[in-house]
């Protein structure tokens, strides 16, 4: 948490208030009771701390929970990357060698005309 002006606003405000004195006794006799309000803040810090490891541990119980119910299985036949490029590439030429098959043998099928 930063203390001072945070933009130039801030700043000219600062400048322009900072000359000013003021006396206020009225403010000093109604203000809270120093050790009353230090208590409070000690009581809202405590309780701030308290949900903190309270969600700590229930992360910590969740993690584990989850991580007990992992089934890990072995992986077989693990390729490279390169061998996985390879095979792909060739599933792509063999389906492009079927379409070519194929229209080859549309073309086999129809009837050419003669020109003479």
């Amino acid at each position: 948490m930063a203390i001072g002006a945070k933009d130039g606003l801030d700043k000219a405000l600062v400048k322009k208030y900072s000359s000013l004195k003021v006396d206020n006794a009225i403010v000093q006799n109604s203000m809270i009771d120093p050790n009353k309000l230090m208590s409070t803040m000690n009581d809202y810090a405590n309780a701030h701390m308290e949900a903190f490891r309270i969600q700590q541990t229930l992360r910590n119980v969740c993690t584990k929970a989850i991580s007990m119910n992992i089934h890990y299985m072995k992986m077989q036949n693990v390729k490279s990357k390169k061998e996985r490029i390879a095979e792909a590439a060739r599933k792509v030429v063999a389906e492009q060698m079927a379409k070519k098959n194929e229209l080859m043998e549309k073309l086999k099928k129809e009837a050419r005309p003669d020109y003479a």
